[in-house]
């Protein structure tokens, strides 16, 4: 058998080298953790379909996907759309806003009437009155309103009127944000 021993030195010198290189290069490394958790609980606010709801309304979590279907011109009310509910047993506060508006030339009518019923109970009292062709356009009970008291609700009323020659489909978003 023939032993290069010249080219065995040269691979066990590369290999020494290696190793040392990677014990160095780990030497140097600083590591950081996240120590996080996970608490699992009802949620404190819950969307509720209301009576006269879309029918491919769907509620995820705290997300709602609805389509109010309109006809040209002509002015529809969705009186019980949508409920928030605040099942929690404290009140909070919130904020709604409009985050995606509706194009104003496409719609001569786009409102999202605010109610509540836990200051008087039994009572829907108005209070505000959202423009969903207005971007930032927002109601919040930190501004002199009432919070949404514990076992209260919100009742979400829509008014929408098209443009006579509008046609197909638009989008909005409502976004609350809640203490």
């Amino acid at each position: 058998m023939n032993v290069n021993y010249k080219k065995s030195l040269k691979i066990v010198t590369l290999l020494l080298s290696a190793v040392i290189i990677a014990s160095v290069s780990a030497a140097t490394y600083s590591y950081m953790y996240i120590d996080g958790s996970v608490t699992v609980g009802t949620a404190k606010l819950l969307w509720i379909a209301g009576a006269d709801a879309p029918g491919d309304i769907s509620v995820a979590g705290g997300t709602v996907t609805m389509d109010l279907d309109v006809q040209p011109g002509v002015n529809q009310n969705f009186t019980e759309a949508l409920f928030l509910k605040n099942q929690d047993s404290a009140s909070h506060n919130l904020t709604i806003t409009v985050t995606t508006a509706l194009s104003s030339s496409d719609f001569d009518i786009a409102n999202a009437y605010i109610y509540e019923n836990a200051t008087t109970p039994g009572t829907w009292t108005h209070l505000d009155t959202l423009t969903l062709t207005t971007a930032d356009d927002q109601y919040s009970s930190y501004t002199g309103n009432t919070p949404l008291a514990n076992d209260g609700y919100y009742r979400f009323t829509f008014e929408i009127q098209s443009d006579p020659a509008a046609s197909g489909g638009y989008d909005f978003d409502l976004q609350v944000v809640y203490e």
